[in-house]
């Protein structure tokens, strides 16, 4: 919908803070990735990413659209900062 709107970015709400190398669920040491690039994500390979992987696709073919950010919807606050471009949870990129 972005995309459509013309948006040249989306914030993407999830339950989670953001993406990390390994599920962090299963491995308490994982880290979280504050920028990454959709080539970068695909290269990683993961089996579990917090989003589909056609928001990849769909990123890396728009016009608009330069970046997704994955933010915690469920942290008071989170939301307005990734409105206002503070660094909060993962942004990935064309």
């Amino acid at each position: 919908m972005a995309e459509v709107l013309g948006a040249k970015s989306c914030i993407l709400v999830k339950n989670v803070d953001g993406m990390f190398t390994e599920n962090p669920v299963v491995n308490p040491n994982a880290t979280l990735i504050d920028d990454i690039t959709v080539d970068e994500v695909l290269a990683l390979d993961m089996e579990d990413l917090v989003f589909e992987q056609k928001l990849l696709y769909l990123l890396r073919d728009s016009v608009n659209v330069k970046e997704v950010r994955i933010v915690n919807g469920h942290k008071r606050g989170n939301i307005e900062k990734a409105m206002r471009g503070e660094k909060v949870g993962t942004v990935v990129r064309k």
